[in-house]
């Protein structure tokens, strides 16, 4: 039961609050809402002033060396509104449940949350996304998204994604409803030169305790023109470990999982 609530209006301020035990960081509040009465905070700091909401694209006025930067505080809505937004991160922002949700849910919770059905994981690690975060009485810091997903800490203040020319991208998700979580999800990046895949990056969510990498993966399609969808899930398949639980069990989710990631690399191909 929340017994005491703040709403801090900087980042040191909310730093200092959440160096408090049991202290939990709201965002949308939309993973919160989730938690069981047990586990429940009794001290919930909003963090809604205190970290960036902006959604823009800088650098080069050509383009070259641009990057994308995404304030932890913009909502999933306002990437899919934003002219700024890559068509395949708007894919994985409005996969998210409904508009209700997506007008709540943040960039920053849903990272932070660093579960394995995240929305937006799986594709800023296929577009080697970094974050930038702050910890109580220090520098900020910048470091791969990976980095940070595997050991978090502070809190994420902006999420960078380079911008690429010629980068195919996809993401896609698999649920029980539209607005369930995801059982599975995968994202790609890649290039395709002299009809041969190229730089190839892929991240899946649903095989683990939180979104990941798959350099196993990916190495296999490397330098080779794409194989069909069919003789990508066989070859992908017995790479998914998977946990059975109430949305399926585990040879539903191999098999499910690797038709996504078959779906996700043809997909990013077929773009123009």
């Amino acid at each position: 039961m929340v017994k005491e609530y703040f709403r801090p209006e900087s980042l040191d301020e909310a730093l200092e609050l959440l160096a408090a035990p049991g202290a939990l960081a709201l965002a949308g509040g939309t993973w919160s809402l989730a938690f069981e009465a047990r586990d429940k905070p009794e001290r919930v700091v909003d963090i809604g002033r205190a970290v960036p909401r902006t959604i823009e694209t800088r650098g080069a006025s050509d383009g070259r060396g641009a990057e994308l930067c995404l304030g932890a505080g913009a909502t999933f809505q306002e990437i899919v509104d934003s002219k700024s937004t890559p068509p395949a991160i708007r894919a994985a922002a409005t996969s998210m449940a409904n508009r209700n949700t997506r007008n709540r849910a943040t960039v920053g919770g849903n990272l932070g949350a660093n579960k394995s059905c995240s929305s937006l994981a799986p594709i800023l690690l296929a577009l080697g996304a970094s974050v930038e975060y702050k910890e109580r009485s220090k520098a900020s810091v910048t470091i791969a998204l990976a980095d940070w997903l595997a050991a978090p800490g502070g809190l994420v203040l902006t999420v960078i994604v380079p911008r690429a020319d010629g980068l195919r991208a996809s993401s896609l998700r698999a649920s029980r409803t539209a607005c369930d979580i995801a059982t599975s999800t995968a994202a790609c990046a890649f290039r395709l030169e002299g009809g041969k895949v190229a730089g190839l990056r892929i991240a899946i969510g649903g095989f683990g305790p939180r979104a990941s990498l798959r350099p196993d993966v990916a190495a296999l399609f490397e330098g080779k023109p794409l194989p069909t969808k069919a003789d990508i899930e066989k070859t992908v398949a017995p790479l998914l470990q998977a946990r059975a639980d109430q949305r399926g069990s585990v040879e539903y989710k191999r098999l499910r999982g690797a038709a996504l990631v078959a779906d996700a690399l043809h997909a990013a191909e077929e773009q123009i």
